[in-house]
């Protein structure tokens, strides 16, 4: 008998258990599928957001990237965490108290159309990476762990497949649900794994060995491998991420109160940070036990050789990570496309039944989309940071027209995004950029900085007149 693959069903078994009690309770409310407002503790906020964050980047990514750095590959998990709290205190109250439902909503009532269609497609662009990216981590996973079961394309398609029935059955109302049960795996499955891989495997003295080896090489150094650089940049990256990404903010929505949202949102960032340091030395054990391997599989292999019982418990708990930022970011593209593309003015022409018919079907297909996207890319952490960083430009905006709208410009609006775009295709394909900014967030600050700063600066039509409004209050 195959036991992890048993442990794994189970646990899928359970996730449609969730997904449908959700959706049976849900079925004369068609808002909440997509937005589940007001609905959530502290608790399961910050289960939600902890559960976004901690995906295959953050995991397996992570194992892989200390590989070559050591243990301050962790600071991306760090950097996430950071986002989140800033979040806790501007995007997620800013959009509560807003009383719009998405963020391009928000942006089109501030800058107006033009600018909140380019938003639009922004939003999609870098969600689509990021959902594609944990199926593509998923079936890395699976293959690895299961060989005799799956290859790495049918283990993508498989975690294609999962992901989308839960986002698509019980909508954000079960994947808040799920992912404090992924919260749960993820905690036990990496705990699991590096107790067993440190002194099961003799990894501590691997480790020692590796290092006296190869002083030079700061694998214990919680800096010096990415370089303060490096961090930042990922700082810099994530904070533009979670303040703007509707997947991110739409979290936040679902919380009962504005305390529960700030409250789960900081302590979710507490939880996030653990995982990353984990993993990190899971990565630095591997590269120290199987020198000759890649960081892509080391660990993996390491994890194969676990006994049957943990080894499906860390499976589990490292698909966990891939669904819970899967699951999260499927819902938060199809509130994007529904809200803003195809219902943009027409929602109060369906009832209840048909509206949430329209948006399983607009989580399929979104779902569908993102998997063929899975199917092109590369490199887990690069193309995250890719994806990430065009959020920069939408952070830019957002946070302008809400705390500085007196100097913020409706144009600067538009072409901070278009410069976004443009940016990241410019990254893509002129490698002499990172000699020069060494990091694609920091090439996206400087675009999009000077780009909104620039013409906030110049363009005298702001998003606030002050004469206006005295001439408000005034005639009031």
């Amino acid at each position: 008998m195959n036991i992890p693959l048993l442990i794994v069903l189970l646990y899928i078994i359970l996730l449609f258990g969730i997904s449908f009690y959700v959706s049976r309770k849900q079925k004369k409310d068609g808002e909440a599928f997509l937005l589940y407002k007001g609905k959530n503790s502290a608790f399961v906020v910050a289960s939600s957001i902890a559960g976004l964050a901690i995906g295959g980047a953050s995991t397996i990514g992570i194992a892989e990237n200390a590989f070559s750095v050591g243990l301050s590959a962790g600071w991306y998990d760090t950097a996430w965490a950071i986002g989140a709290v800033i979040t806790a205190f501007l995007g997620v109250k800013a959009l509560r108290r807003s009383g719009y439902s998405t963020i391009s909503k928000l942006v089109d009532d501030i800058y107006g159309k033009k600018t909140s269609f380019i938003m639009v497609i922004a939003m999609v662009i870098i969600q689509c990476g990021i959902i594609a990216l944990q199926y593509k981590a998923g079936g890395s996973i699976l293959a690895s762990l299961l060989p005799d079961v799956f290859t790495v394309e049918s283990g993508t398609f498989f975690s294609f497949i999962i992901f989308m029935l839960v986002a698509m059955i019980g909508g954000m109302g079960s994947v808040s649900l799920t992912n404090v049960l992924n919260l749960v795996l993820i905690y036990v499955g990496v705990i699991l794994a590096s107790v067993l891989v440190l002194n099961g495997h003799g990894g501590w003295e691997a480790i020692d060995a590796l290092t006296a080896a190869q002083p030079d090489v700061p694998y214990m150094s919680l800096t010096a491998g990415m370089g303060w650089i490096g961090i930042l940049s990922w700082i810099v990256v994530m904070i533009g991420n979670t303040n703007s990404i509707q997947g991110v903010v739409q979290i936040g929505l679902t919380a009962k109160d504005d305390k529960a949202a700030t409250t789960g949102y900081i302590v979710g960032a507490l939880l996030m940070i653990p995982v990353g340091f984990i993993c990190a030395l899971l990565g630095v054990a591997s590269k120290a036990l199987l020198p000759d391997s890649t960081g892509a599989v080391a660990l993996p292999m390491i994890l194969m050789s676990l006994p049957p019982v943990l080894g499906g418990l860390t499976l589990s708990g490292l698909w966990a990570a891939d669904m819970g930022t899967a699951c999260s970011m499927i819902i938060g593209l199809s509130t994007t496309v529904s809200s803003d593309i195809i219902f943009r003015s027409s929602r109060n022409k369906l009832d209840a039944k048909k509206y949430i018919l329209a948006n399983k079907v607009i989580v399929i297909v979104c779902s569908f989309i993102t998997y063929l996207v899975a199917t092109q890319m590369g490199a887990i952490l690069d193309a995250m940071q890719k994806a990430l960083s065009l959020a920069i430009g939408t952070s830019f905006i957002v946070i302008g027209g809400l705390f500085a709208p007196y100097f913020t410009s409706k144009k600067a609006g538009f072409f901070t995004i278009l410069v976004s775009i443009v940016s990241i295709i410019l990254w893509s394909f002129v490698p002499s950029l990172a000699g020069v900014f060494q990091n694609v967030g920091f090439f996206m600050l400087f675009t999009c900085a000077v780009t909104f700063i620039g013409i906030s600066f110049v363009d005298k039509e702001k998003i606030k007149s002050r004469e206006k409004e005295a001439e408000t209050v005034l005639q009031s």
